[in-house]
């Protein structure tokens, strides 16, 4: 059995998502797991420009959500 461990566990980031219409998907307080990821759900068939906040740092990036769209994403 293997096993990812994130660097920043038990930590609260603000995420915000807007998809390829100009609509918030998300603009929230999210926290992440005791193995250190984010869980999100997010509707389908878009592609959301994400900006994750935290302690004054900031990476920003697209997630697409189609039936081809990776569910596990760690590059941010």
């Amino acid at each position: 059995m293997t096993s990812c461990q994130g660097e920043m566990a038990l930590k609260s980031f603000q995420v915000k998502g807007i998809d390829q219409n100009g609509e918030i998907v998300i603009d929230q307080t999210v926290n992440t797991l005791r193995n250190g990821f984010m869980e999100l759900w997010l509707p389908r068939e878009r592609l959301i420009s994400f900006s994750i906040k935290h302690l004054g740092l900031a990476a920003k990036g697209f997630l697409a959500t189609f039936d081809d769209s990776p569910t596990c994403v760690t590059t941010f």
